[in-house]
């Protein structure tokens, strides 16, 4: 599951503890962080919210109304208290709802970062690639990478799993599956531009955006994984080509 959809079901129903739920909170401080704050901000509206209505209530708004026709004094009467009442309550949760930096939990997709879309995709593949071993070769390599401009100098440096072309938020990309030092580590090449190195830990796992030309590389491993090392090793082996 992802963070955003994550952070979607726990503002739905802040008290739902489903397995999947549970985990995304284990395995992910800032998940953990979020449904707890979402939890406390739904017990301190509840709390606001909570206001006794006496019991005499509907009788006193029948005495109010009948007293406004039999006298043109003017005067406070229960109804108007009432309303206020709400209003301050509205005010309140007003201030509670204001506290929450929405700006986090609701995320256009035009800017979803090349990093939250590696991280979704290798999250998302994480089974279907699990057992794979394609043993792909240098050469096929080249091949898919061919389309976005570029080509391997010399022999790829790890063994690749798996190898193919996939969708990659409003562009395509090359997707690599290859073995690394803490475990499988995955490349995503993609002709959507970076102006700078960026290093990122999401969900577990550490990545690296590296620009390439007009392209940009990605790479995602497993926690500790030193994916800055492999991504600049990587790096030096691309090379622009004519298309």
């Amino acid at each position: 599951m992802d963070e955003l959809e994550f952070r979607r079901r726990i503002m739905s129903d802040p008290k739902q503890r489903g397995s999947d739920i549970v985990d995304a909170m284990r395995t992910n401080e800032n998940n953990n962080k979020f449904a707890e704050d979402i939890l406390d901000l739904d017990s301190r509206i509840a709390k606001a919210m909570n206001v006794d209505v006496p019991e005499d209530l509907a009788d006193r708004i029948l005495f109010n109304q009948s007293s406004r026709h039999q006298t043109n004094v003017v005067r406070p009467n229960f109804v108007k208290r009432s309303m206020a009442m709400a209003a301050s309550v509205a005010f309140v949760v007003g201030i509670l709802v204001g506290q929450i930096n929405w700006g986090n939990i609701v995320v256009a997709p035009a800017q979803a970062s090349l990093a939250d879309t590696a991280i979704e995709h290798v999250m998302a593949e994480k089974p279907f690639i699990a057992h794979l071993d394609e043993a792909v070769n240098t050469e096929q390599v080249n091949a898919k990478m061919a389309p976005f401009a570029h080509q391997l100098s010399a022999k790829f440096p790890y063994h690749v799993f798996y190898l193919n072309h996939c969708g990659f938020g409003d562009a395509n990309a090359l997707h690599m599956v290859f073995e690394g030092e803490k475990g499988k580590v995955t490349l995503f090449m993609t002709n959507i531009p970076s102006q700078h190195v960026e290093d990122f830990q999401k969900q577990g796992m550490d990545g690296v955006v590296e620009p390439v030309g007009n392209a940009s590389l990605v790479i995602v491993g497993e926690k500790g994984e030193n994916v800055a090392n492999i991504a600049n090793s990587i790096k030096q082996l691309i090379q622009p080509v004519a298309i």
